[in-house]
């Protein structure tokens, strides 16, 4: 693995993922943190961003399996929702706290997490083992990660579904899609609903 891979690991547990933050969550380390973890990770990445082609990147990007990969994963949030019935997540109380959190929820989250989950820990494993074995392996983390027992199961489909996209689609930006679309959707129902 490279070295900014794993400097980029460090960065994402430490300051974004389920690491120590989550045991100073304020109204400063909820603005700062996503917001550095974003910044670092994007300097340690930068020569790749640079030299992406984005225009072949949209362009070879298979809309419908974008749509279908939504669809599978609403349906997985769906199902396990109507079976397990759990309570409110962290992330929904803290966007009740926090006018920060949308922002971190639908754009920073998705972005960070799809690098790490997708190209980073699925990614390197999927050189060294069969899909299903790095699907299973990146899913797992992302379902741990979430820090929901009763939700690990849909985190677990999500994160498999999206490990497909990212495969079948060789790019970021259809798994990035999707999870902002994801994180998106019930922040806008709660919106709504007032």
């Amino acid at each position: 693995m490279r070295k900014e891979y794993i400097g980029i690991l460090v960065i994402f547990f430490l300051f974004a993922g389920p690491g120590p933050s989550v045991f100073f969550l304020n109204k400063f380390t909820v603005t700062i943190l996503p917001l550095a973890c974003f910044i670092a990770i994007f300097y340690l990445l930068r020569k790749e961003i640079f030299n992406a082609d984005y225009n072949m990147m949209i362009k070879n990007t298979n809309y419908k399996l974008v749509f279908n990969s939504l669809k599978y994963c609403i349906f997985a949030h769906a199902i396990v929702a109507l079976i397990f019935k759990p309570a409110t997540l962290l992330a929904d109380d803290l966007l009740t706290m926090y006018l920060i959190m949308p922002i971190n929820i639908v754009l920073f989250g998705p972005i960070i997490e799809e690098i790490v989950y997708r190209k980073i820990i699925f990614g390197s494993l999927n050189h060294k083992f069969t899909f299903p074995i790095a699907a299973i392996a990146s899913s797992a983390m992302f379902g741990i990660a979430h820090m929901s027992l009763k939700l690990f199961l849909a985190y677990f489909v999500v994160g498999y579904i999206l490990c497909h996209l990212y495969k079948k689609t060789n790019t970021l930006y259809a798994p990035i899609i999707v999870h902002t679309l994801l994180n998106l959707i019930p922040i806008l129902f709660k919106t709504l609903k007032g």
